[in-house]
């Protein structure tokens, strides 16, 4: 592998792990307009929204930064208005996740996100966090009389040497997480990944038992995670095995899988569909998608994906290239227009839904 060659493959995982000081560019600066185009119409003014999930009671859409200044927020999905949710500067109490977890971070770079209902009925809003130490963050929202908010409930640290990318809730206060690469060599375990091994893996923390490893869920690059509705399974985007897998829920068992190109997260439609965000592009171009300026939208091609959940059939929402945005990780549908957010860059996307013919 040259230098040139490994740089690029270091400065891809970096962007993946969400390990970037990077800010917002200048408005003035951007390369891409934020303008709508051909109906998608862009929220701009935002660091790399790389995950979103609807807020209980049609509150708006949660979204969190990958790259500084970080946070949570909550996305008006009326006006389009951003409201700051968290921004890991304050101390709240400690209720869940490691007894030995007593401070908030002191910035959160928020990878994968997930709101579920615990046992008691609370809603528990799980973060996964690049910012100062890599962990899952355990927030509970809290919703009005006045504008909704967050509080920080504790954190779990992650395992030793992993990198991880997105996370889903358990009742019982646990959570399944995938590890995607590395920490401490991730260059290599890309390269590894990228040239067929199987090195990414899924975990299950539970407060009585800690970390344990799903053997069965190994895979290139997992990235997405989503429990199903009925808890009975769960199902794991493998980004580089470009497939979408599914599991049983609890034993962790393979039940069968569909071919995606790159799945990056999903969400659950209103009618039960999985929507899975996938990247199109050979590994060149998603590595300058990665290396792009701060702040500056990618034009990677994307599509957002419908699969049924029990056959596992699969159809095309839409596929898109250009501006006023690319890279699409996530598709939250709201009505009939689905949230795409992105890894990089200064915005996210609403995009119309046109009709099943």
């Amino acid at each position: 592998m040259t230098r040139a060659v490994s740089g690029m493959l270091l400065a891809a995982l970096l962007g993946l792990a969400g390990v970037s000081g990077a800010g917002i560019a200048d408005p003035g600066e951007r390369a891409v307009p934020c303008e709508t185009r051909d109906g998608i119409e862009p929220v701009c003014g935002l660091s790399a929204p790389e995950d979103i999930v609807v807020a209980p009671g049609g509150e708006g859409l949660v979204f969190g930064q990958m790259h500084a200044p970080g946070g949570l927020f909550l996305l008006d999905t009326g006006d389009h208005s951003v409201t700051p949710l968290y921004s890991g500067a304050d101390r709240d109490s400690t209720a869940w996740g490691q007894a030995d977890c007593r401070q908030p971070p002191q910035i959160l770079l928020a990878h994968g996100i997930d709101l579920s209902q615990r046992k008691d009925g609370r809603w528990q809003l799980l973060v996964v966090n690049h910012g100062g130490r890599e962990s899952v963050e355990f927030y509970e929202w809290l919703p009005g009389p006045g504008a909704p908010a967050v509080a920080w409930r504790g954190c779990v640290a992650a395992p030793e040497d992993a990198s991880l990318n997105d996370v889903a809730g358990l009742p019982d206060g646990g959570f399944l997480v995938t590890r995607m690469t590395s920490t401490q060599s991730p260059n290599w375990e890309l390269f590894l990944a990228a040239i067929g091994f199987d090195n990414g893996v899924v975990y299950q923390w539970s407060a009585g038992e800690g970390y344990r490893t799903l053997p069965a869920t190994k895979g290139r690059f997992p990235n997405g995670i989503v429990l199903s509705p009925d808890g009975g399974s769960f199902f794991v985007n493998m980004y580089l095995g470009n497939k979408v897998v599914k599991f049983s829920f609890p034993g962790g068992e393979p039940l069968g899988q569909v071919s995606v190109s790159k799945p990056d997260n999903a969400s659950w439609s209103p009618d039960g569909k999985l929507l899975v965000a996938s990247q199109f592009g050979s590994l060149l171009a998603l590595f300058d998608s990665l290396s792009l300026p701060p702040g500056t939208p990618s034009l990677l091609p994307y599509a957002v994906m419908e699969v049924d959940p029990e056959t596992l059939a699969k159809r095309e929402l839409f596929w898109h290239e250009g501006a006023p945005m690319g890279a699409g990780t996530v598709a939250v549908q709201v009505e009939d227009a689905v949230y795409v957010g992105s890894y990089v860059g200064d915005r996210l996307v609403r995009v119309p839904l046109k009709p099943a013919s």
